[in-house]
């Protein structure tokens, strides 16, 4: 785990050429715990729903003869565990604390994870590792912030 983060550390603070400026690395340290707090709080009633529609879905497409699967239930499994990381990081991001950044990092990758046995075609997949390449910048950009 330790040399993934520093393959990441290495691509996202050495050879990609564009960085963020310093005041917009203040501003995420600044708002990252509030914005991890929104995404949980609005993630939370949709997760729900999503279980029970899929429980719903599972009877009724049992009826019907179709087999709900178990990607649907290993990505809702995935969800819960990124968005349990998401929540114990914010401690952390408050205090500007190296775990809470960790946290939001490993909810990065259960992400990758969960794109992946979420996406429902090779549209899906590259579309989930952009974002996931994406997020994972914004979250090197401010790793020394966190101590």
């Amino acid at each position: 785990m330790e040399q993934l983060e520093k393959f990441f550390e290495d691509l996202f603070l050495k050879k990609i050429p564009w960085q963020l400026p310093i005041k917009a690395k203040e501003v995420i340290v600044k708002f990252a715990p509030w914005a991890v707090i929104i995404i949980v709080v609005l993630s939370l009633p949709a997760l729900l729903a999503i279980f029970g529609l899929g429980a719903f879905l599972g009877g009724m497409a049992g009826y019907y003869g179709v087999n709900l699967g178990f990607k649907f239930y290993l990505a809702w499994i995935i969800l819960v565990i990124e968005l349990i990381l998401m929540a114990i990081s914010i401690p952390g991001l408050r205090k500007k604390e190296l775990k809470g950044w960790r946290y939001v990092y490993y909810s990065a990758l259960v992400s990758v994870v969960y794109g992946l046995f979420s996406a429902f075609n090779l549209n899906g997949v590259i579309w989930s590792l952009f974002g996931a390449a994406l997020g994972l910048y914004f979250i090197f950009q401010v790793k020394s912030y966190y101590k």
